[in-house]
């Protein structure tokens, strides 16, 4: 396997695409990672986007390209995004990275697949959807090579698609070990902050989509119990006000709510990875969530307790099971949470393997 000098030293510069460069979803947020992961190894890193924030830090790391898209309808812009980053990246011969639906990529990045979407949420394709299958078939077919964020991606993009398994790598995605860790000490002070009761168990729920995340499944159990639980939503708004749950609104520091609560809980429809259960595992907390949740892949039986959500009675088993430890005794914290992965989440050795690949191809 090559260093990572013979690397840099072979490309110097490396494309990266990508939609909107700026705070948003997963995507911008891995985007900002392999900024931050290769220019600290000497890569030079060109962007093309259709939105650029000057003001984020990342920015000063990198060359900008913008693709202009102003005189396309908002609907069809991804669709365009692609001949237009053709035209863009003419005449040069860095490889490409692509975290947004591109052509001709070197390396595609694979966080989620359409058709994988549409099943597990139960939806039927409409024709904007049929667009962005088409769109996703020739993006998979014309790259050279496909990072997938985890196995299910694997699954979805061999039995879906129909890509060679030979052309999947599975590189599960880093995250900021620095910035999620335990802080034990400061733990009773941030219950206090957030209102949280000892005498309560409190499950944090992150998120931005409701629908996709189980709120339904986990209101249905919080509103009808009688235990001491409390389920906390950070995030988007609640639809209604509800029995035993806390609405936090946005919280612009997820490390704070993750130590402050008893556990995280989720119970996806999809989830193609699932940063948030890596997260709360390595601030200590351990997670409640349901097994078809693809971050699961990379936990064993410290990281929490899962379920099934085909057997709604298995999530109020977890839920009992985690009152119990809490009360048992003996800390429910997780004490050294990498023990709790089978993967290794930080971001320089996230960077190795994405750097074994680019050799590759």
């Amino acid at each position: 396997m090559p260093s990572e000098n013979d690397l840099i030293m072979t490309s110097p510069q490396i494309d990266i695409a990508i939609n909107s460069f700026r705070r948003g979803g997963g995507m911008e947020s891995y985007t900002f990672d392999l900024v931050r992961g290769l220019t600290g190894r000497g890569a030079d890193i060109h962007i093309f986007a259709a939105r650029l924030d000057n003001s984020l830090p990342e920015y000063a790391r990198i060359t900008p390209h913008l693709i202009a898209q102003g005189w396309i309808p908002k609907k069809l812009r991804p669709y365009y995004f692609s001949k237009s980053l053709q035209a863009a990246r003419a005449g040069r011969n860095a490889p490409l990275l692509a975290c947004n639906p591109s052509d001709h990529a070197d390396i595609f990045i694979c966080g989620g697949t359409h058709l994988g979407y549409l099943a597990n949420m139960g939806k039927r394709a409409n024709p904007i959807d049929k667009l962005t299958i088409r769109r996703n078939r020739s993006n998979y077919a014309s790259a050279k090579s496909i990072m997938a964020h985890s196995h299910l991606m694997q699954r979805e993009l061999t039995g879906y698609y129909g890509v060679p398994s030979e052309k999947i790598r599975v590189i599960h995605p880093p995250a900021d070990t620095e910035r999620f860790r335990p802080q034990p000490e400061h733990t009773a002070a941030l219950r206090r902050k957030y209102g949280f009761a000892d005498s309560d168990t409190v499950f944090l729920f992150p998120s931005t989509g409701h629908k996709r995340k189980g709120l339904d499944l986990l209101a249905d159990f919080f509103e009808h119990t009688d235990l001491p639980v409390k389920l906390a939503v950070a995030g988007s708004p609640l639809p209604r006000p509800m029995k035993n749950v806390i609405e936090l609104g946005f919280c612009p520091d997820m490390p704070e709510l993750y130590r402050a609560a008893d556990y995280t809980v989720m119970a996806s429809l999809y989830e193609p990875f699932g940063l948030v259960g890596i997260e709360s595992v390595l601030c200590g907390t351990k997670v409640v969530l349901s097994d078809n949740m693809a971050c699961t892949e990379v936990m064993n039986s410290e990281a929490g307790f899962f379920f099934s959500r085909a057997r709604p009675d298995s999530f109020a088993e977890a839920v009992r099971a985690a009152i119990l430890l809490k009360q048992g005794g003996v800390s429910h914290k997780i004490a050294d949470p990498l023990a709790a992965l089978t993967y290794n989440p930080t971001l320089p050795h996230h960077i190795d393997r994405l750097q074994a690949m680019l050799a590759a191809v």
